[in-house]
């Protein structure tokens, strides 16, 4: 084939024309896009009463359903330690993250541990069901009823002025 005839790739000024690198409308979309970019954080919930269960015994059996006295741990609350946890990563490990959005599991754990890092910071928070861990061998895992918990929460977030969405709850 001829170089007449050869198809030019929609690519081919890149590396030889730096405005290509660059969000300039004529060039279209942008390979790098760091100025409309998202950076995502990802924070377990802190240490509860289920974990502490499990450490103090030595394995997962206290939280599986066979045994007896589990549903105890049924969307397990933060222990002290894990609020002291919580408290911590607040203090210091903050420090330039500026969060847009605070997308949290439906889980009383996960709740509380989002809200004592980022609560009072203005931030909208939305719980979505998709973030919850699989509901299998331990009653850990198993959520109370969306009326319950919101009963629980919403005067907690309110207190701080923070704005949470639960309509994606599940």
């Amino acid at each position: 084939m001829s170089d007449d005839n050869r198809e030019e790739s929609p690519f081919a000024n890149i590396g030889k024309d730096d405005s290509a690198f660059s969000h300039v409308p004529e060039h279209g979309f942008s390979l790098f896009l760091a100025n409309r970019s998202k950076t995502i954080h990802f924070v377990r919930h802190a240490e509860g009463t289920h974990n502490e269960a499990n450490t103090a015994y030595g394995d997962d059996t206290p939280c599986t359903f066979s045994t007896p006295g589990s549903w105890r741990y049924m969307d397990a609350r933060l222990t002290d330690k894990g609020i002291d946890q919580c408290v911590q990563v607040r203090r210091s490990q903050l420090k330039g993250v500026k969060p847009e959005l605070i997308i949290v599991s439906p889980f009383t754990r996960t709740l509380q541990t989002a809200h004592i890092i980022f609560g009072g910071s203005h931030v909208p928070f939305m719980v979505h069901h998709l973030c919850q861990e699989r509901y299998g061998l331990f009653t850990c895992d198993k959520k109370r009823t969306k009326t319950e918990i919101v009963a629980d929460m919403a005067p907690v977030y309110a207190a701080t002025g923070d704005t949470i969405n639960f309509d994606s709850f599940g």
